[in-house]
């Protein structure tokens, strides 16, 4: 029934969409960027949550053996982020552009993502960096709001993500949960985490700040609103996954373009764009390069996302010489 209401949606909506489309070169940017997110959206339904949709129901049609199940999800992982990236980038006149090593410091140790968040579909992104990029399956967590979307619900049925409410005794569980899946992290999967812990907004960062002021001082304070694209991580989460996973090799993922689509929430004075380009960069660091131990991780995390933020500010300040010519995912160990 949802894959049946997504597609007679998306056939009522099409000769908006084209209407659309034609008209994003003429636009005012605040125009650009309301119709930017809704043929990001579009794109979304046809590529993404179609392709999960009716390749899950497959899956479960074939009733094929535990491990073979979880291979074929993972193959409809990479399938739908695939395809939904390269609609939306046609549809919505957008581009990809990769910055950084695209080579992992070891390909048979188990791989941690750390990734800023910021943006919609945050979610979907991890999973298209863990399928498709590095070809890996995925683990994490997630609040279970993002189960709402019929698409990624049925592709969640194959893929060990876990879903928690965010309460208290929840944050406690999806804590406890994290060290578990360290625990047991393999070298053909990735643990992809948040440390902001939500998606950035004007009020969340300011209310982040606020925590860091009332739990660690005005110093503490002062240095994370120095940075200006970004919210302090939060320590506890990745303290559990590498406490749990010795020999885990880390990627730190910063992104910007997905927040241009949501712009009025973003704060005051953010620099702006159009939603045109989704940058990432990517550094990577072996398991000694990264400390376990509590205040030395802390110091390590604020320093990362120092460097995500300085990014983030020369990222959108610099025009990309490639315009806005779709690039296609690839994979982070291709030459």
């Amino acid at each position: 029934m949802a894959l049946a209401a997504v597609c007679v949606l998306l056939v009522l909506a099409a000769p908006f969409l084209l209407v659309l489309r034609a008209l994003l070169p003429v636009m005012p940017p605040t125009g650009m960027r309301l119709a930017r997110l809704l043929l990001v959206c579009a794109a979304y339904q046809r590529g993404f949550a179609v392709t999960c949709l009716s390749g899950s129901l497959r899956i479960r049609l074939r009733r094929l053996p535990e491990h073979e199940c979880l291979r074929a999800f993972d193959r409809l992982t990479a399938l739908a982020a695939t395809r939904f990236a390269r609609i939306a980038m046609a549809w919505a006149r957008a581009g990809i552009a990769f910055e950084g090593p695209l080579a992992l410091p070891d390909r048979g140790a188990p791989v941690v993502v750390l990734a800023r968040h910021a943006g919609i579909l945050n979610t979907q992104l991890a999973l298209s960096v863990a399928s498709v990029v590095l070809r890996r399956s995925p683990r994490g967590i997630a609040k279970r709001c993002v189960a709402i979307d019929p698409g990624l619900r049925a592709l969640l049925r194959g893929e060990p993500l876990e879903l928690f409410r965010w309460h208290r005794a929840g944050r406690a569980a999806a804590l406890a949960q994290l060290a578990i899946s360290g625990a047991q992290l393999t070298n053909r999967e990735v643990l992809c985490l948040f440390p902001e812990g939500t998606n950035l907004t004007a009020k969340r960062r300011a209310s982040a700040i606020a925590s860091v002021r009332s739990r660690e001082g005005g110093a503490a304070a002062y240095e994370a609103e120095a940075m200006s694209c970004v919210m302090p991580p939060h320590l506890a989460g990745a303290l559990a996954v590498l406490r749990a996973a010795p020999t885990a090799q880390v990627l730190v993922l910063a992104h910007t373009g997905l927040e241009d689509l949501l712009s009025w929430r973003l704060p005051e004075g953010y620099p702006p764009g159009d939603g045109s380009m989704l940058r990432m960069r990517w550094w990577s660091f072996r398991p000694g390069e990264v400390p376990r131990e509590a205040g030395e991780l802390a110091r390590w995390l604020q320093t990362r996302w120092r460097a995500i933020d300085d990014w983030i500010l020369l990222a959108r300040s610099e025009t990309d010489e490639r315009g806005t010519e779709p690039q296609p995912l690839r994979r982070f160990d291709a030459a």
